[in-house]
Formats: structure tokens, C-alpha cells, sequence
């Protein structure tokens, strides 16, 4: 086995490090879509605003059998990277992660970060099996989640109509506030107070453990996440909700399509105003959104959401739209050795 650093030009190392994902998706997560080939070709063409990219591929033979893809943050969180380590299922437990982990701790130490977060997925008690071996790995090595996530799935066909209805009785408590719809591009006449709203969501998003700072969201970063986004080919719907007294935008949702498969979407940002919270606002925006996604989507058939153990208040909304758990999801932060 060899482990090189990934050129993002080498379409063959590309394509064998695809080939990799969706042989992983598919053990790992068989119920999550395969992975989206462009949204893979183009991450380095299209990267994420204030992100900056590397990788690493194990080598067997002609095969890739194991990549670490990491991420360095250029404006907050400076001493953080962020790693995603996948190997082969047929590949495992002869150390291929270990030496992959052993060489993305030399890259952070070149970079001069001291934490190294990744996340990994268990099964919940009772709930589908999930190969657990990343957890465990990390977890005899006496390291601990900072913050655990529940993954809940909404089957749209199990609940038709229910969108609808939960909508109607929720607007009962929400006099003075109208609704805002839009594809994929945040119209210019509110993008200040969606970027407010995202600089708020990253102060309010439960962290647990973690040792993270508060990113800082504006126009021209919101812009540059709609131009990666539309350039990995996602597209996406969002609802907001307007303070009718005030003009400003004061809670927002977003659903995301970053798969070939048309029937799966994921639920991203929602996030109310603090002031103007306990008046069904976050059940409002998304149970609009999930009707304003299927007039669009027909074929829509699985949304999935992540939202922290902790946030009680959105699992019991998402509960009340229909969302089931499926897994749980444990961001751990290592500590980078030194030499």
C-alpha cells in the first residue's frame, strides 16, 4: 500500500477515489443515495468559501482503498481541521486508516492546527445496524465525542398532507408575519438579514464539547456559497418568514438536492430570531418549505435531517412533520501529537 497526496487534476486518481465513496455509501449507508459524481468532480473547481481542500489516497495495486479528505478553515477556527476518512469495506482493520490519520496529523502540524475533528456513525438501540468500527476506533483510544447528533428520516409517502395540515394550525399563532420563497439564490432585496440569520445560527447551534469559534456569515459570503453550490450542481428551496411590522427577515429554512437521486433531500439551516421565538415560526418555515419542495420535486420521496441530542425544541418539531431517528452521528476533536 502507498499513500500519495491527491492532484485534484489526476482525473484517474478522481475517479478511483469515487469509486471509493460509493463502494463506502453503499455499506455504510444503504439508504443514503449514491454520491453525486459532480458534485465529487468539481469540489476543487467550486470550493467552499473561507475552506481551503487537501487529500490523501491509499494505493492498492491500482485501486484506491482509503482517502482522508480534510478541510483547513481560512477565517475562523484557525487551529481546526476538519477530516472526513474513509476506507474499503474489504479493506479494513489492516491499518489503512491508521497510517491515513498518521499522515493527516503530520499535514496539521504543517499547517500548524492542533485539533483534528472528524465525525463518525453508531446505530441508536433498537435501530438499523451501522458498521461501527470508526467509533470504536476512536473510542478505545480513550477519545470521547464532543457533540452527538441524531439523523431523523421523513418518508414523504407516509404522510401525505401532513405539511399542509401542520402548517394551517400553526399559523394561528404566528399573526403578523407573512412568508418569503425562493430557489436556490437568496433574493438581494433580504440577503443582509439571511446572512444575519446565519451568523446566528452558528452562535446558537448547540456545540457540546467542541472547541469552536463563531463563524461570521455576509452578502458576499452567502454568495459564495450559492456560486459552490451551483456549481457542485445542487440545487435547493428555502422559506423564510417576514416580521410584517418591521420588513425584516426574521427566521429561515433551507432544504438541499446534492444527489443524482431526485427522492432524497437533506435539511440544512433553520434558525428564528431569538426575539421573535415561541410563536411556531421554525414548524411554519418548514413545514411550508417541504410543501414548496414537492410542488417542485414530484419525485421527492426522503428528506433527512441532523439535529444535536441536546435540541430537544427542533427534534420534536421535525417529530411533528413526520421525521423518524434513524442513527446517531459523533463529531470527535483530537488532539494533533506532536513530532
Amino acid at each position: 500500500m502507498t499513500i500519495t497526496q491527491l492532484d485534484p487534476v489526476d482525473s484517474v486518481a478522481m475517479g478511483r477515489w469515487y469509486d471509493l465513496m460509493v463502494a463506502v455509501t453503499r455499506h455504510d449507508l444503504p439508504d443514503f443515495p449514491t454520491p453525486s459524481r459532480r458534485d465529487h468532480t468539481a469540489r476543487f473547481e467550486h470550493p467552499w468559501p473561507t475552506l481551503t481542500e487537501e487529500a490523501l489516497l491509499a494505493w492498492d495495486g491500482d485501486r484506491v482503498v482509503g482517502a482522508a479528505s480534510y478541510l483547513l478553515p481560512q477565517a475562523a477556527n484557525l487551529g481546526i481541521v476538519c477530516l472526513e476518512l474513509i476506507v474499503h469495506p474489504q479493506h479494513r482493520r489492516r491499518g489503512i486508516g491508521t497510517r491515513l490519520l498518521e499522515e493527516v496529523y503530520a499535514a496539521a502540524r504543517r499547517h500548524c492546527r492542533n485539533l483534528i475533528e472528524i465525525e463518525t456513525v453508531r446505530a441508536l438501540p433498537g435501530g438499523v445496524a451501522r458498521d461501527e468500527a470508526g467509533y470504536r476506533y476512536l473510542t478505545n483510544r480513550a477519545h470521547r465525542p464532543g457533540v452527538t447528533s441524531v439523523r431523523s428520516r421523513c418518508r414523504i409517502a407516509d404522510h401525505p398532507g401532513a405539511a399542509e395540515t401542520t402548517l394551517a394550525e400553526a399559523w394561528t399563532h404566528a399573526d403578523g408575519y407573512s412568508l418569503v420563497q425562493w430557489r436556490d439564490v437568496v433574493p438581494e432585496e433580504i440577503i443582509k438579514d439571511v446572512a444575519a440569520l446565519q451568523s446566528r445560527l452558528m452562535l446558537d447551534a448547540p456545540t457540546g464539547d467542541l472547541a469552536v469559534e463563531q463563524e461570521r456569515y455576509d452578502a458576499d459570503r452567502v454568495r459564495g456559497q450559492e456560486a459552490t453550490e451551483l456549481g457542485r450542481g445542487h440545487r435547493a428551496y428555502s422559506t423564510a418568514a417576514r416580521h410584517d411590522a418591521t420588513g425584516q427577515i426574521i427566521a429561515r429554512t433551507k432544504l438541499s438536492f446534492e444527489a443524482d437521486d431526485d427522492t432524497h433531500a437533506r435539511q440544512r439551516v433553520t434558525i428564528v430570531e431569538p426575539a421573535h421565538r415561541g410563536r411556531r415560526l421554525g414548524l411554519i418555515v418548514k413545514s411550508a418549505n417541504h410543501a414548496y419542495a414537492r410542488a417542485h420535486e414530484p419525485a421527492l420521496r426522503v428528506i433527512d435531517a441532523w439535529n444535536a441530542e441536546e435540541n430537544t425544541h427542533m427534534r420534536a418539531v421535525n417529530a411533528v412533520l413526520g421525521f423518524q431517528p434513524v442513527d446517531r452521528w459523533s463529531v470527535f476533536q483530537l488532539s494533533v501529537p506532536a513530532t
